[in-house]
């Protein structure tokens, strides 16, 4: 990845892939779930062009495995809100054993967590342990989930519309690309574009960082915002804009 004078960072889910729930004819569909389609990308969107992205989720391994974007390969994807990095789809192991010993020095508050989940009325799902480094479920009063589960100093619990995750604080988006960093000795541009509330870690510490503008508090050194609605479209142009690719490097 040393070979080029930027990396982008970027989220998937609202950000480079969006809900195919309300998809015109000429998407692609990139991902299905049960026989159904899940997400999808715009057909002009020539994803062959962004060989410097490294995807960065909160999805499990399992559910990043089932996005298949035409043209698009990344040899690494952090996975797990950082908690994984894969090369070529191979979990690294050496970040991995970081990620599981971050995680062990907050079992017990990550227990007690569950329990809060467990007894909690407002819970909508099932609690799971996603790739053995985070807890996840939902609620119909999220706020409520997370003033019950803010009690935890180890943890960093935080929502997405009904989704509710419990995360060690170390495995975070922005650690994860400081790590990622570091890891490849990199020194040139970094960019990053994310779409929530999780990505905010990852974006405050870009050189340069795409968001919509109803995100609020990023601290990154240049902002690039757009409305949310069509933000996948505008990041994707943007990223594949010669313009811009010249301003990156």
């Amino acid at each position: 990845m040393s070979k080029y004078p930027f990396l982008i960072f970027a989220d998937l889910d609202g950000t480079l892939i969006r809900s195919a729930k309300n998809r015109t004819d000429s998407d692609i569909v990139v991902e299905y779930k049960n026989g159904e389609p899940i997400t999808c990308v715009s057909e002009n969107a020539d994803f062959s062009l962004l060989q410097n992205v490294v995807p960065v989720t909160t999805r499990s391994i399992e559910q990043y495995s089932r996005i298949h974007i035409p043209r698009f390969s990344p040899e690494y994807a952090i996975c797990s809100n950082g908690g994984n990095l894969l090369f070529n789809g191979e979990v690294c192991q050496d970040w991995l054993e970081y990620s599981q010993s971050e995680f062990n020095k907050c079992r017990e508050e990550m227990e007690a967590c569950k329990t809060v989940f467990e007894n909690d009325q407002n819970r909508s799902f099932e609690i799971r342990l996603v790739d053995g480094l985070f807890l996840f479920t939902k609620s119909t009063r999220v706020s409520t989930t997370l003033e019950n589960a803010g009690k935890f100093g180890s943890l960093n619990c935080f929502s997405v519309g009904e989704k509710v995750y419990a995360f060690p604080k170390a495995l975070n988006k922005g650690a994860a690309v400081k790590r990622f960093i570091e890891r490849e000795n990199f020194r040139g541009t970094i960019v990053c574009a994310g779409d929530s509330l999780p990505d905010i870690p990852m974006l405050d510490i870009a050189d340069i960082a795409i968001f919509p503008d109803d995100l609020e508090n990023v601290k990154a050194k240049e902002k690039l915002t757009a409305p949310r609605e069509g933000f996948c479209d505008f990041v994707v142009n943007t990223l594949l804009c010669a313009r811009y690719r010249k301003d990156f490097g």
